[in-house]
């Protein structure tokens, strides 16, 4: 009856030991062991080169950082240097103009037009002249350069200013240099 089926075992294919070694590193659709640490070791490089062009990257960013921050700092006062021209040449004119005249009180005029524009200008800028005389020293913004006994002002009032201090838009650019009085010490106490 079972002549031409023949043998149930004959029908079967026959495994290789590939096959075997296939069928145990699959299991459930997934890749081999081996795959997947090529896989990986692929993605590993593709990492390690992204990380070296950002790296890259990174470093010519910062080089072209620095050398537009030097370029800026080298040429930032070159609208200001502009302005201040015009008052070297106002002086240049005022001093031939001074040289060829009698008339004191023009050459005085003439200066003091020049000085206007020039302080014109460093009040654009953001420069501010200090005030301090009759204010009370502080020593973020004053530099005392004496202490003067004065019964007429209070402890720690300025007194005198030998140098002015300035101020760019808020921040101290030069303190004053200030004499500071102080009350007088009353003899005999202790």
């Amino acid at each position: 009856m079972d002549e031409g089926l023949g043998n149930v075992d004959e029908m079967k294919p026959k495994t290789t030991e590939n096959d075997v070694m296939d069928d145990v590193s699959v299991t459930n659709g997934a890749p081999s062991m081996e795959k997947q640490l090529c896989m990986k070791d692929e993605e590993i490089g593709q990492l390690k080169d992204r990380l070296l062009r950002l790296t890259a990257e990174f470093d010519n960013f910062r080089k072209r950082t620095v050398r537009e921050k030097e370029e800026f700092r080298k040429f930032a006062s070159e609208n200001l240097l502009l302005e201040l021209i015009e008052v070297y040449e106002n002086f240049e004119r005022a001093m031939e103009s001074a040289k060829g005249t009698d008339d004191v009180g023009s050459v005085v005029k003439g200066v003091e037009m020049v000085f206007k524009q020039f302080v014109s200008i460093l009040e654009k800028e953001g420069l501010q002249k200090m005030e301090c005389l009759g204010a009370e020293f502080n020593p973020h913004e004053h530099e005392a350069m004496m202490h003067v006994e004065h019964p007429d002002h209070e402890e720690n009032t300025i007194i005198g200013v030998c140098r002015p201090g300035f101020f760019l838009h808020s921040r101290v650019l030069r303190p004053a240099a200030v004499t500071v009085s102080r009350l007088p010490e009353a003899s005999g106490e202790k």
